[in-house]
C-alpha cells in the first residue's frame, strides 16, 4: 500500500510540476511577441539573436528562467521614452531592475544607481549641485594638467613608433579626472603603478578580474572571491577615510570653501555620517568610479578612432580647432586659450557632433527597468496595450541609435554632419539615449562631455593615429588607403565591442600615434 502511494504522490509532484512549467513557458507570458520557447530551455538558446537590433521586432520577451528574470529587449525608442518618463504610477520613471547580484559587488549594493523611490531622489539631489555644468567648469583647469599628462605618455609612443593599447591610456586619464572632480585629490593614476592611490590600483584588479556569476563566484572560484572581498574591503576602507576626513573638515569649520569635490558638496547636506550614510557616500563614489571611467574611456576610444578612418571629419575638427582656438596646436597654446575664454569649449560645434555621433554609434551599454508585478503597467504598441509586470525591461541603445527609419541608409556609418545645423531637426530626440532620459537620466554625462572636449581639443591637431590589427585601414599596393561611400577608409575586418560590465573595443583599441605631418594623411 506504502508504494503505490509514493507513486501516486511522485506523479502528482511531476504532473504539477509540468503544468506549473508550461503556464509559466507559455500561457504566462503568451500575450507578449518572442520567438517560439523551449519547455525546458526557454529562449536560453536564441538569445544571441534576439539581443541583435532587429528592425521587424520592437519588442522581443526572452525567458531565461531559471537562470535570471524573464527579460523584454526593447528596440524602438518609442517603446524606451514610454519606459524612461515620469508617469502616474512611477514619479521618476519605471524603476532600475534588481541587478544587485550582478553589479552590486562592483559599485555596492547601497549605490543610488539601484534605488529607487523617494530613496533614489534624495540621493540624486544631494549630488546634482556637484555635477552641475557651471560647477563642473571650475575643474578645467585641473582636467586640462591631466589630460597634459596623457600627451605626454602619447609623446613617447609618437617618437618610438610602437604599438599600444590606446584604452589603457585613456582609462588611466579618465580615472585621474574623476579623482580631481568627485574627490578633490590626486589619484596619480597615470604615473607608476607603485604610484598610483590604492583606490586605483584596486579598482584597476577588480575590473580586470570580473566574474560572469559573481553570486556564485565564493562556489565556482573560491580564490577569486577571497581576493574580490580583499580589494573591495580596501577600496572602501580607503574611501570610508577620505569620506571622514571631508566631512569633519566641513562641519567643523563653516567657512571652509576650498574643496569644491562632489563629494563634499553632498556632504553638505547630511547632519551625521552614521553608518548607513557612509556606506551610502562610499558606495555613490565607487559607481562614480566605475560608471565615469567607463563611459568617458570608451567614447574617447571610439572618436580616436572613428576620426582617424575618418578623413573628411578629421579634417573638418581640425579647421574649426585652429579657427576657434587658434592656429597654435601646442598642448599650453591651446590650454592657455581655453582658459582665458572657458566658454570657447561650448562654441566648437564640430567637436560636440563628433562626441554625439560617437555616442550614437557605440554607446557604452543599455539601461534595465523592472515593472513589479501587479502594477499593471502598460506598453502602448501599435498592436495594443502591452502588460510588462514581472519581467525586466532592457532598453537596447545598440539597436535603438542605429534605427533605419530614423538614420535611413547612413545609420550603420559614422557622421557626425548629421548633428549639425539643421540636419538633426528630423530626428526624435528619443531615438539618442546613451546617458539615457527622463529624470533618472546619467547624473555624470555633463562631465563625460567636458572631457571628452578638452581631450579631443588637445590631441586632433598634435598626432595622426593609425589603428593596428582588428580595424585597420586597408592600403594598396602603393600604400593608399581607399574611401567607402561614407568617406572613410576601407578597413580589414570590423573592430567592434566586447562586454565586461560594458561594452567597450574587444582589443582595447591598438593603435601606433606619430606627431601630425601638415597636409599629410593616408590615401594622400
Amino acid at each position: 500500500m506504502l508504494i503505490p502511494t509514493l507513486w501516486a504522490a511522485i506523479s502528482g509532484v511531476l504532473c504539477y510540476g509540468l503544468l506549473r512549467l508550461r503556464f509559466l513557458r507559455n500561457t504566462q507570458y503568451a500575450h507578449l511577441p518572442g520567438p517560439p520557447t523551449s519547455l525546458l530551455w526557454g529562449h536560453l538558446k536564441v538569445i544571441a539573436q534576439i539581443i541583435w537590433p532587429n528592425p521587424a521586432k520592437h519588442f522581443v520577451l526572452l525567458d531565461l528562467r531559471p537562470a535570471f528574470y524573464p527579460i523584454a529587449v526593447i528596440h524602438s525608442h518609442e517603446l524606451a521614452e514610454q519606459i524612461s518618463k515620469a508617469t502616474t504610477e512611477f514619479r521618476y520613471s519605471v524603476p532600475k531592475a534588481p541587478l544587485q547580484e550582478v553589479i552590486g559587488h562592483v559599485i555596492g549594493s547601497n549605490s543610488f544607481l539601484m534605488s529607487n523611490g523617494e530613496k533614489w531622489k534624495h540621493t540624486r539631489k544631494a549630488f546634482n549641485v556637484g555635477f552641475a555644468p557651471t560647477h563642473l567648469a571650475t575643474f578645467i583647469p585641473q582636467i586640462l594638467e591631466k589630460v597634459q599628462i596623457f600627451l605626454q605618455g602619447l609623446d613617447v609612443y609618437a617618437e618610438s613608433g610602437k604599438e599600444f593599447n590606446l584604452g589603457e591610456r585613456c582609462t588611466l586619464l579618465t580615472f585621474d579626472v574623476i579623482g580631481r572632480a568627485i574627490l578633490d585629490i590626486n589619484l596619480n593614476s597615470q604615473g607608476k603603478d607603485s604610484e598610483q592611490h590604492e583606490v586605483v590600483r584596486c579598482f584597476r584588479e577588480l575590473l580586470a578580474n570580473l566574474s560572469f556569476w559573481p553570486q556564485l563566484e565564493w562556489l565556482i572560484s573560491p580564490s577569486n572571491y577571497s581576493r574580490r572581498m580583499e580589494l573591495t574591503n580596501t577600496i572602501d576602507t580607503s574611501l570610508r577615510s577620505i569620506a571622514r576626513d571631508k566631512f569633519d573638515k566641513l562641519h567643523s569649520d563653516k567657512s571652509e570653501t576650498s574643496d569644491r569635490s562632489v563629494l563634499s558638496l553632498s556632504l553638505k547636506s547630511i547632519d551625521s555620517l552614521d553608518s548607513q550614510a557612509m556606506q551610502e557616500s562610499i558606495d555613490s563614489i565607487r559607481t562614480f568610479l566605475f560608471a565615469g571611467y567607463d563611459t568617458t574611456s570608451v567614447v574617447l576610444q571610439w572618436a580616436f578612432y572613428e576620426l582617424s578612418r575618418t578623413p573628411r571629419a578629421l579634417t573638418a575638427l581640425r579647421e574649426e580647432l585652429d579657427r576657434i582656438l587658434g592656429p597654435n596646436a601646442e598642448p599650453s597654446a591651446i590650454a592657455d586659450a581655453i582658459l582665458s575664454d572657458v566658454g570657447k569649449v561650448n562654441q566648437l560645434s564640430y567637436l560636440s557632433a563628433v562626441i554625439k555621433e560617437t555616442l550614437r554609434l557605440h554607446p557604452p551599454a543599455g539601461t534595465s527597468r523592472f515593472v513589479p508585478p501587479g502594477t499593471n503597467f502598460r506598453l502602448q504598441t501599435n498592436k495594443g496595450p502591452l502588460c510588462v509586470d514581472g519581467i525586466i525591461l532592457y532598453i537596447n541603445h545598440f539597436s535603438i541609435q542605429r534605427d533605419r527609419t530614423v538614420h535611413g541608409e547612413s545609420a550603420e556609418a559614422w557622421i557626425p554632419e548629421r548633428w549639425l545645423e539643421s540636419r538633426d531637426e528630423s530626428i526624435p530626440a528619443s531615438s539618442w539615449r546613451p546617458f539615457e532620459r527622463g529624470p533618472r537620466n546619467c547624473i555624470g554625462q555633463e562631465l563625460v562631455n567636458l572631457e571628452a572636449r578638452l581631450v579631443l581639443a588637445m590631441t586632433a591637431r598634435r598626432y595622426d593615429i593609425t589603428k593596428v590589427g582588428i580595424g585597420a585601414p586597408v592600403l594598396m599596393s602603393d600604400g593608399v588607403a581607399n574611401v567607402d561611400e561614407w568617406g572613410q577608409y576601407l578597413i580589414t575586418e570590423p573592430l567592434y565591442d566586447t562586454f565586461n560590465m560594458s561594452a567597450k573595443p574587444v582589443d582595447g583599441t591598438m593603435v601606433t600615434v606619430r606627431y601630425r605631418q601638415q597636409n599629410e594623411s593616408i590615401g594622400n
